[in-house]
């Protein structure tokens, strides 16, 4: 669905974005993440062809937005920061003049009808014939979003939309977007960690206008750190459990972490990259005199990831 190549950006002397290329597939939710002035707004909006890069190339669901950008720009939905709304509009009438915006074929009663379907599916029905300055922050996010679905665009584009929102609207917004990321191809842009990883299978790390890091994070933690993590929480002789566990292949070290009871301990078992080792795990903890109470891999930690990632950059 989306294809960069090479995308660079400079004012003058100042390089905001240097030879960045990813693709990006049909239904993927895919999360920006960096710090303010990573590069992350200059690339959405390259892509949405509201900037135009110094060179390198985009495509639109095969469409070039330089040669082509009309065409390229309907596959899109694009919310910026600020969302463009009317205060003075109600919910209906800014969502109609979406449509019209979008010269879709819906006039009189058609239109609005279209306009209920859309309000249905973002739970906006009950809210509809308000003025949009009279909603919260969370719902005028909503009614953001929901005008972006004039058309069904394949592809959305957000840029930071849980700013401003208190934790339950966030929540509410986050279960939004992965309902929308069922039928639509997601781009959404963040600083916040947690958020990234809530919505996001696979991620973009950008740090000083360069994309650093692409892929999704239990892959990146892999590559970085060259090894994956096991938890085997285990009742039994601590020294016999871990010299069984050790002697497992592919496995690479054993640590007693944490006493969770007696004779009982939470182990790490880090193995290599590419590997599941829980069956012998399990089939080699069997044949001992101790119970395996839990065996789960270990939660890759984004904000460790994110650290890691762009301390060794900046120590480069």
């Amino acid at each position: 669905m989306i294809k960069a190549t090479h995308l660079t950006k400079r004012y003058g002397a100042n390089m905001a974005l240097y030879d960045v290329n990813f693709t990006i597939g049909k239904g993927e939710v895919v999360g920006f993440l960096g710090p303010n002035g990573a590069g992350k707004s200059t690339t959405m909006n390259m892509l949405c062809g509201y900037l135009e890069p110094t060179w390198g190339q985009v495509e639109i669901a095969g469409e070039d937005m330089a040669e082509r950008p009309l065409e390229a720009r309907r596959h899109i939905g694009y919310l910026p920061e600020i969302a463009p709304l009317y205060m003075d509009m109600t919910v209906a009438e800014q969502l109609s003049f979406a449509c019209q915006l979008r010269r879709l074929p819906y006039k009189g009663r058609a239109l609005r009808d279209y306009v209920a379907g859309l309000c249905r599916r973002t739970d906006l029905t009950d809210v509809q014939d308000r003025l949009i300055r009279n909603l919260s922050k969370g719902y005028r996010q909503r009614v953001a979003v929901t005008q972006l679905l004039a058309g069904d665009p394949e592809i959305l584009v957000l840029d930071e939309p849980t700013v401003g929102l208190d934790p339950r609207q966030t929540r509410e917004f986050r279960d939004l977007i992965r309902d929308l990321g069922r039928e639509h191809t997601v781009i959404l842009s963040s600083h916040i960690l947690s958020e990234i990883r809530s919505v996001c299978g696979r991620i973009l790390v950008f740090l000083e206008g360069e994309l650093i890091a692409d892929g999704e994070p239990e892959a990146l933690q892999e590559s970085l750190s060259g090894r994956r993590v096991l938890l085997a929480e285990v009742r039994g002789e601590r020294q016999t459990v871990t010299a069984a566990l050790e002697a497992i292949g592919d496995v690479l070290s054993v640590k007693p972490d944490e006493q969770t009871g007696p004779e009982q301990w939470l182990y790490r078992v880090s193995h290599r990259p590419g590997t599941d080792i829980r069956a012998q795990v399990y089939d080699t903890l069997k044949t001992l005199p101790c119970t395996l109470l839990t065996l789960r891999p270990q939660e890759v930690s984004l904000e460790s990831l994110y650290l890691q990632i762009t301390q060794e950059r900046e120590g480069a």
